[in-house]
């Protein structure tokens, strides 16, 4: 997905995967509830400090923490032994990287200012969850947005899912050479989405066969609109003119 460029949208599919959420976002934002527990608790393992192991994982006892408070994470064998085992808490190792809430001395790992700040903050942390939930590139965060208005309106199979988010991603983007998105690059956009979703707990957890429906957890939901508003960057009477297309071309 390296290099995807813009191209024209398809307005008209967007509007019908977001028409059912729309309504939700233009009330008024509720005050901000703690949505972000997952990233919570590796922060306060972390705390005033950790002694991270040679190869630069996470010590055995946070690993240990993690397979204790989030078993379904690992529901196969007798647990995991490293963070290298445990892709969830790694991935979750790598957000607080990549936002800067740690820092790292020698092998020991830290809370930074802004970790301290988002600690004590769940407004703040609900924000960064919703970025990493969206993703980094545009393409990752125009699948995100849809596959969000998707399941606001009901769980949905992989399959289906992926059918409904397909239009919009290849009305509105190429690769770098020009050649169009395939069903598959989709697929790949969507197990990111869906795979930080299922660590961060906004994706209904009770049934995980491959076959089961996608849906939104209680704290998705409300994960969902903070990361919806965040895409919109601006008040609420610019989310319509946003969500439904009309604010001009991406570039």
């Amino acid at each position: 997905m390296n290099g995807a460029s813009c191209g024209p949208r398809r307005p008209t599919e967007r509007r019908a995967l977001l028409a059912a959420v729309l309504p939700a976002l233009e009330e008024p934002a509720a005050a901000p509830v703690d949505t972000a527990e997952p990233l919570r608790w590796l922060l306060e393992q972390i705390g005033g400090g950790v002694t991270l192991t040679q190869a630069g994982y996470l010590p055995r006892e946070v690993v240990a923490a993690a397979f204790a408070r989030y078993s379904h994470w690992y529901p196969i064998g007798k647990g995991p032994r490293s963070e290298a085992d445990l892709f969830q808490l790694a991935d979750l190792h790598e957000l607080a990287r990549i936002h800067r809430l740690v820092t790292k001395r020698h092998r020991t790992l830290k809370l930074s200012a802004a970790g301290r700040a988002q600690l004590a903050d769940h407004q703040l942390r609900q924000h960064t969850a919703a970025l990493a939930w969206l993703g980094t590139t545009v393409a990752e965060r125009q699948v995100a947005e849809c596959a969000l208005g998707a399941l606001w309106a009901e769980p949905r199979l992989r399959e289906d899912l992926c059918d409904a988010v397909h239009p919009v991603l290849a009305a509105g983007f190429t690769h770098a050479d020009g050649t169009a998105m395939e069903v598959k690059d989709t697929e790949r956009l969507l197990w990111r989405f869906w795979h930080t979703g299922r660590e961060l707990g906004y994706l209904d957890e009770r049934d995980r066969s491959v076959d089961a429906p996608i849906s939104l957890s209680a704290t998705g939901r409300l994960a969902a609109l903070a990361a919806l508003r965040v895409l919109a960057e601006g008040p609420r009477d610019r989310i319509r003119a946003r969500l439904s297309g009309l604010s001009g071309r991406r570039r």
